[in-house]
């Protein structure tokens, strides 16, 4: 897969007082494109809480504005889905299918699919059991 990367983002986190880095936690977005399938690939690791609803809401509407056929969001190492976040993600679905293309979601945790069935937005993505199948759908 021809990988070319177009937006890396760390959300900084802050400890509960509030000066400095949490040592544990690590949130790390990478935006990709796959020339031969002409899709975007999110790839999305740690978790997704309120904290980064925003970023995580502009990367979408990013990857959605690009050129291509179809965005996969890659949440197999997500660790945790907040219920906002999941509804950010059935607004990136609304607006891609405005843009004429295709956002697919693959999961690898069952709390992510369990936030995704309690956000109610479960239903509007295809189960894909692996990337590969996500974007030769």
């Amino acid at each position: 897969m021809a990988s070319i990367p177009v937006l890396q983002r760390r959300a900084g986190q802050i400890d509960a007082n509030g000066s400095g880095p949490r040592p544990r936690e690590r949130r790390l977005w990478t935006q990709q494109s796959d020339q031969r399938r002409h899709c975007v690939i999110v790839r999305v690791e740690g978790e997704l809480d309120a904290a980064v609803n925003q970023q995580f809401h502009r990367l979408l509407d990013d990857a959605v504005g690009t050129r291509c056929d179809a965005v996969v969001v890659d949440l197999r190492a997500t660790q945790f889905l907040g219920i906002r976040v999941a509804a950010a993600l059935a607004s990136a679905k609304a607006m891609a299918w405005r843009n004429g293309l295709d956002l697919r979601v693959v999961t690898g945790c069952k709390d992510v699919e369990r936030a995704l069935e309690i956000a109610g937005v479960r239903p509007l993505f295809c189960r894909y059991p692996t990337m590969r199948a996500a974007l030769d759908a």
